[in-house]
């Protein structure tokens, strides 16, 4: 028998991640959150799109600042209820929205339920969105949270995934194309440590889609109200791509 490499990727729990997100998640063996990292109030960790009104809507979700001059850990993170409550804002949206989609019926319940999930914590949750949705995909990909674990972080960005993957005795690292750049930089100690990069080169698919234009790299909402479950999990995998380069 050969010996087995563990595949194994890591990302920021997002908010109503894109498909590509999702292929990722199926195509490895264990996933794991990076929460214990600094937010980037910019990131796709309080913001992604849908489709409203034949044209791409940016929606955002309300954080709390940081009063301390320490970095704002994505775990730490507080939704900020204080002026609205941007749950059922956003439930109202994409019900508005897309009440017209086909699987409608189908979804909107779920989608409801996840949407107005009660937490305090961001991180928390962008988590409860992801998981539910990969278990109603029957993607049974090993989750697991990082700060929920006892590792212990000391290197930043290539070095900080490094570490991760030697905690989890990982063989073959699985990442979106977007870290390339910093991971070139420590590719020898990968190297040095028997492990491979693979890289996500990721081809959107087209799938039905409300509307007069097909609108891509929209969130994972999108794709559920117009071609619910079953479809989804094939049109996602659809779009997957992994190279070692």
């Amino acid at each position: 028998m050969g010996f087995y490499k563990l595949k194994l990727a890591i990302m920021q729990p997002t908010f109503n991640p894109w498909l590509g997100y999702f292929d990722l998640i199926e195509y490895v063996d264990k996933f794991i959150f990076l929460d214990i990292v600094q937010l980037n109030q910019q990131s796709w960790q309080t913001r992604n799109k849908i489709k409203v009104q034949n044209k791409e809507l940016l929606y955002v979700i309300p954080t709390q600042k940081n009063s301390s001059k320490k970095d704002l850990l994505i775990k730490d993170t507080f939704l900020d209820f204080r002026k609205f409550d941007f749950r059922k804002k956003l439930l109202k949206t994409l019900q508005q929205s897309y009440k017209k989609a086909k699987y409608f019926s189908e979804v909107d319940s779920f989608i409801k339920d996840i949407v107005l999930y009660d937490t305090d914590f961001l991180s928390n949750y962008n988590i409860n969105i992801i998981k539910q949705i990969v278990k109603k995909l029957n993607i049974d990909t090993q989750i697991v949270v990082l700060s929920k674990t006892d590792f212990k972080q000391h290197g930043l960005k290539g070095d900080l995934i490094l570490e991760i993957c030697n905690y989890f005795d990982t063989t073959k690292y699985i990442s979106p194309l977007g870290s390339k750049e910093y991971l070139d930089k420590v590719s020898s100690k990968f190297k040095a440590n028997s492990m491979d990069i693979y890289y996500q080169y990721y081809n959107h698919p087209n799938y039905t889609q409300l509307g007069d234009e097909f609108i891509p790299y929209l969130g994972i909402f999108d794709l559920l109200y117009n071609e619910g479950f079953e479809n989804s999990a094939k049109i996602i995998k659809s779009g997957r791509k992994y190279e070692n380069r």
